[in-house]
């Protein structure tokens, strides 16, 4: 478990499970934001089951900061108070990722699946077809 703090708000990630798939392993997170009752959960392909940098960045691009299509109807962004402190806080919000960008890209690269690697080869492929 990990908390960061952002303007009087605390964001606790939660590592829940980890689930097996033909592409790997899938790990899930739980997302809770203090003086809310609104949660979310946010899965991701990693071998790690860590609550890293990568993760925290992740929690915050998708649950605060992109505003897809009935996100203020399921999520964090479910709660009015949570989407006005973000409105109100984006920018500091902002620099917060971007911190968390930068450490993340410190940690050790994840060992790449086969099926990864089969998809590297076959874009590489077409890169190189497409530049001639």
């Amino acid at each position: 478990m990990e908390t960061i703090t952002i303007c009087g708000r605390s964001i606790t990630v939660t590592h829940v499970q980890t689930e097996a798939s033909e592409y790997g392993a899938i790990q899930r997170y739980r997302i809770d934001v203090s003086g809310s009752d609104a949660s979310t959960h946010l899965s991701k392909l990693s071998a790690r089951t860590a609550v890293d940098a990568s993760v925290l960045a992740s929690v915050i691009d998708i649950e605060l900061l992109l505003e897809y299509e009935g996100s203020a109807d399921i999520g964090i962004l479910r709660d009015p108070a949570i989407r006005q402190w973000r409105d109100e806080n984006r920018e500091q919000i902002q620099a917060e990722l971007t911190r968390l960008r930068q450490e993340a890209e410190m940690l050790p690269a994840e060992p790449i699946t086969d099926l990864e690697r089969s998809l590297w080869r076959a874009f590489e492929t077409d890169e190189r077809q497409s530049n001639d």
